[in-house]
C-alpha cells in the first residue's frame, strides 16, 4: 500500500507538471501571439498570478468540486491511480494534437469513471451510478463543457460591439448598465454560495437526508421500535437545524453590510451552532487520532473493516466528552482521560488531539467558512476593468 501511495504522489506531481505546459500555454497564447509580452514574460506573469491567487482567494471551489465528485466510500487508492493515469494520458494526447481542453474536466471524468467501475466490480452491474458519483456535479460539468465556448463567444461579441461604437456617451451608458447587471449577478451568486456553504457547515443537507431515509424506513417497517426511535431522533435534529438556518437566512442576505463576523457571532450567541459544534469537535478529535487513515485502510483492505467499524462506533461517544468540555464541565486533562477510556488515543497523537481541542473555536470556523464565499475582489475587479 505504501508503494502504491508513493506512485500516486509521483503521478500527481507529474499531472501538475503536464498541467503547467498544457493549461498555462492556453492562458498565455493570446497575449504572446499578439506580441504584447514575450513568451518568457508571459510565463513569469502567469506563474506569479497562479501562485498569488491561492493566498487571495480563500474558496478553492474547483479543487473542492473535483474532490467531491465521488462519494467517499468509493474513493480508494486504485481509483485515484486510475483517475490520474486517465487524466495524464488525455492531457498528453490533446497537447500532442494541439486541442485545447480542460485538465479539471479530464480529472473529474477520470475519477468518476474509475469509481463507477470500482462500484460495479464491488456491487454488481445493477448498482446505480448516482450512488457512486455526485450526479449534479457531473451533469453541470458536462453542460458547461459545451456552454463555455458559447458564453465566451457571446461576451466577446458584446465587448467588440461596445469598443467599435463611436458615440462616447452611448458607449459609457452601455458599459455602466452591463457592469451594474454583472455586479448584481455576482452579488446574487455570492449570497447563494454563502447559503449553500452555511447549509453544509450546519449539516442541514445531512440531517435532511437522514430524516428522509428514516421516513422511508418507517413506511417499510411501521412497527419496528428501532426504526421509530431513529425517526424521532432524525426528526428532532432536522427541525433544530432548519430553525437555525431560517434564523441565519436574513443575516446572510445582508452579508455585504454586516460581514461574516457578525453572522458568526449571532449564531454562536443564540446557540444556533451548539449541536454542530459538538459534532465538529468530535470529528476533529477523530481525525487527529488517524481515523481517516483507518477509514482509508478499510476501503482498501477488507481485513481492516472490523477495526474501522469498531472505531467508528466507539468514537461516536467522543461527542459526550466534547459536549462536557465545551460546556466547561471538565478541563482538557479530564477530557483526554475520558477520551482514552472510550477509545484509546495513540500516544503519538496525544499532543495533536490536545491542540485540536484547546484551539477549537466554532465561531471563528463559521466566520472563516462564510468569508470563503466572498467575491468582493472579483466584483471590484470587474468595476475597475470596466
Amino acid at each position: 500500500m505504501t508503494s502504491l501511495l508513493i506512485v500516486i504522489i509521483v503521478l500527481a506531481l507529474l499531472f501538475d507538471y503536464i498541467n503547467g505546459f498544457h493549461d498555462a500555454a492556453n492562458s498565455i497564447a493570446t497575449i504572446v501571439s499578439t506580441k504584447v509580452l514575450t513568451p518568457f514574460q508571459a510565463v513569469i506573469w502567469a506563474a506569479f498570478f497562479n501562485f498569488i491567487a491561492y493566498w487571495i482567494f480563500q474558496d478553492h471551489a474547483v479543487a473542492n468540486t473535483i474532490s467531491k465528485t465521488v462519494f467517499k466510500e468509493f474513493i480508494t487508492l486504485p481509483v485515484i491511480l486510475s483517475g490520474l493515469i486517465a487524466a495524464i494520458f488525455w492531457n498528453l494526447l490533446t497537447w500532442w494534437f494541439g486541442i485545447p481542453s480542460s485538465s479539471s474536466h479530464t480529472l473529474i471524468g477520470g475519477f468518476a469513471g474509475a469509481a463507477i467501475m470500482h462500484g460495479i466490480l464491488d456491487n454488481g452491474i445493477s448498482v446505480s451510478w448516482t450512488k457512486i458519483v455526485e450526479s449534479d456535479t457531473i451533469i453541470k460539468t458536462i453542460l458547461f463543457i459545451f456552454l463555455a465556448p458559447i458564453i465566451g463567444m457571446l461576451i466577446a461579441i458584446f465587448i467588440s460591439i461596445v469598443t467599435i461604437i463611436r458615440n462616447m456617451w452611448l458607449r459609457i451608458a452601455i458599459i455602466v448598465v452591463a457592469t451594474s447587471i454583472t455586479v448584481i449577478l455576482f452579488d446574487k451568486f455570492e449570497t447563494d454560495k454563502i447559503q449553500e456553504g452555511t447549509k453544509k457547515f450546519i449539516k442541514f443537507d445531512k440531517y435532511s437526508s437522514d430524516f428522509e431515509k428514516s421516513q422511508q424506513v418507517i413506511k417499510e417497517r411501521p412497527s419496528d421500535s428501532t426504526a421509530l426511535s431513529n425517526f424521532e431522533k432524525s426528526k428532532v435534529k432536522f427541525q433544530k437545524v432548519e430553525i437555525a438556518y431560517n434564523k441565519l437566512l436574513p443575516l446572510i442576505n445582508d452579508y455585504d453590510i454586516i460581514g461574516a463576523d457578525s453572522i458568526a457571532s449571532f449564531a454562536y450567541k443564540n446557540e444556533l451552532l451548539k449541536d454542530v459544534e459538538i459534532s465538529k469537535l468530535k470529528d476533529e478529535i477523530r481525525n487527529a487520532n488517524n481515523f481517516l487513515v483507518l477509514e482509508s485502510l478499510a476501503a482498501e483492505n477488507k481485513n481492516f473493516e472490523k477495526n474501522y467499524n469498531e472505531a467508528k462506533t466507539a468514537t461516536e461517544h467522543y461527542s459526550t466528552v466534547a459536549a462536557k468540555y465545551l460546556s466547561k464541565e471538565i478541563d482538557i486533562d479530564s477530557a483526554m482521560s475520558e477520551l482514552n477510556t472510550i477509545y484509546p488515543i495513540d500516544p503519538k497523537n496525544v499532543d495533536k488531539v490536545k491542540s485540536k481541542i484547546t484551539k477549537f473555536n466554532i465561531e471563528k470556523s463559521f466566520s472563516k467558512d462564510i468569508v470563503k464565499s466572498d467575491n468582493g475582489i472579483i466584483v471590484w475587479g470587474i468595476i475597475f476593468t470596466a
